[in-house]
């Protein structure tokens, strides 16, 4: 028996999307530190052997040449190169934090979605259930009034069929229940073949106070992760332009090498050098400048994405709040209909009862009481999923810390 934390904490820990995002993070944040290293001087230890051959006439030539060095060098100056390549790195590792947090938000609503979806298949269930047995109760009511010869063989035709509409509901129901249930071991990332159950718990149907759609607007624009990702990309892309304006640029670097030469195995003619390299880039700014607009094509190309990404999450937050304000419109509704609905059954069935009302008036108030019954279980059960939604829509965060 499980309770929707409980679902939660599960689908946090073995859901395989969110371990995705997690080993995505990892790889993210270790390429910043491979840019780092950009910082720090390399080093080089080589030993090389080389042998040259005589020829016919000169038999002097044969020697064999032996050469051990370590060698040093260190970057001074790259025009910021490296530097901007550390910022890009983090601004990525970044974005992809903000990937987990949303893979981690939808994996929640996915959860609170089918967790509340398997109790309102279950109380529908219970529903078609109740109308199975009152259509089983009507039934001896038709055939014990048939035999007084109260009521002709019709009656009882109609309330037979009845019976068995009620049992293919009932088998239809409870097809739909197991099947939400399969749906929600999916979204835990469990096998469907699972064995579980849901605690039972009422849906929040209370008459809320709604904030208004401007301050859920804003809540979203400060809060979902998809717009702080996108943020943090354009900010990745201006590093990236950064790097390849530092093309334009000369390079300096510092080198050292200190090593052996000799034609023996081990050498003993020591030598060593120390140097700058500074390197002009001419026809390589070409190159450079090309890099540059495509760097500035992508950050346009970005900020667009940006925006078009804002734009839909305005319109995600609307739906999810117009959507929970129907949602309690009807449920107030269904409300009152049950409420006519049970006192016109009770009144057909005591009309039957007394011979002066017939099969069809019952038929008919039962199929009306079945629905109103099925529809203030879907409006109340329609309230949690639509909160859900609009806790998505503005990037509401559980309890439980996710995407880390």
């Amino acid at each position: 028996m499980l309770t929707l934390p409980q679902c939660l904490t599960i689908g946090l820990t073995a859901n395989p999307a969110l371990e995705l995002a997690r080993q995505n993070l990892v790889s993210a944040r270790e390429k910043a530190g491979e840019a780092r290293a950009g910082y720090y001087p390399t080093f080089k230890f080589a030993t090389v052997y080389t042998h040259n051959s005589a020829t016919e006439n000169d038999m002097s030539m044969l020697s064999d040449g032996y050469e051990t060095h370590l060698s040093v060098r260190q970057t001074v100056y790259d025009g910021r190169a490296t530097k901007e390549l550390v910022r890009a790195a983090g601004h990525n590792a970044r974005a992809q934090e903000y990937e987990g947090q949303k893979t981690g938000l939808d994996i929640v609503q996915n959860i609170k979605a089918a967790y509340f979806e398997t109790l309102k298949r279950r109380e529908l269930l219970e529903v078609t259930k109740a109308m199975q047995e009152s259509a089983a109760k009507h039934l001896e009511q038709a055939r014990a009034l048939y035999k007084e010869g109260m009521t002709p063989r019709s009656d009882v035709i109609k309330a037979e069929v009845r019976v068995s509409s009620a049992q293919l509901e009932a088998i239809q129901a409870e097809n739909a229940w197991l099947s939400a249930k399969a749906v929600l071991a999916a979204a835990m990332g469990l096998p469907v073949t699972t064995a579980f159950d849901t605690v039972r718990q009422d849906p929040d149907s209370r008459n809320h106070e709604f904030p208004p759609l401007e301050t859920m607007l804003a809540l979203a624009h400060d809060s979902r992760p998809e717009l702080q990702g996108a943020k943090a990309r354009i900010a990745a892309a201006e590093a990236g332009r950064r790097q390849a304006q530092s093309g334009l640029y000369p390079n300096i670097s510092l080198d050292a090498s200190y090593g052996w030469q000799e034609n023996r195995v081990i050498p003993d003619d020591q030598k060593w050098s120390v140097g700058i390299t500074i390197g002009i880039p001419v026809f390589e700014q070409l190159t450079a400048r090309s890099k540059v607009n495509q760097a500035i094509a992508t950050i346009n190309g970005l900020k667009a994405t940006e925006t078009q990404t804002r734009r839909n999450i305005e319109l995600e937050v609307k739906q999810a709040w117009l959507g929970l304000k129907e949602a309690h419109e009807r449920q107030s509704v269904s409300v009152k209909a049950l409420e006519q609905s049970t006192e016109d059954m009770l009144v057909s069935e005591g009309r039957y009862q007394e011979g002066v009302g017939t099969i069809l008036e019952v038929i008919d108030a039962q199929t009306a009481l079945t629905q109103a019954q099925t529809n203030q279980v879907v409006a109340a059960f329609d309230i949690a999923t639509a909160q859900v939604k609009l806790d998505r829509a503005t990037g509401q965060r559980p309890t439980e810390e996710i995407g880390k």
